[in-house]
């Protein structure tokens, strides 16, 4: 949708909120401060075309609000995999919860005793 386009719609739909009716391509024209009504109905047209508006033919101040969907927005990038886990035979556990982006997540770790460390000679 160009600037124009989205100018266009804007007054549409703020005209019906303030007044209860479609604005006329007169009404339009002025308020876009466009130089003829033929560019507001060729505006009216693309609108309609690409599923913004519904107008009725040969009607006065038809024009109609679709409800439209949203662009989806673009893709968040994934968090990193945490890296790999070596507590799969786990004795003692501690848990702690965490909130990131309205969700709970739990972490594990195995709590590390003294003799589970290798002596820095044994490397």
């Amino acid at each position: 949708m160009t600037p124009r386009h989205k100018e266009c719609l804007d007054f549409i739909g703020a005209f019906w909120a303030d007044k209860g009716y479609a604005p006329s391509y007169e009404e339009i024209r002025n308020a876009l401060g466009a130089k003829s009504k033929s560019s507001v109905a060729a505006l009216v047209v693309k609108l309609e075309e690409r599923g913004y508006i519904r107008r009725m033919p040969n009607l006065a101040r038809s024009i109609r609000l679709v409800a439209v969907p949203l662009p989806p927005k673009a893709p968040q990038p994934e968090a990193p995999a945490p890296p790999p886990s070596s507590f799969d035979d786990v004795d003692s556990v501690e848990k702690a919860h965490t909130k990131h982006e309205n969700k709970v997540i739990t972490l594990t770790a195995k709590k590390k005793e003294p003799e589970d460390e290798p002596a820095p000679w044994d490397m």
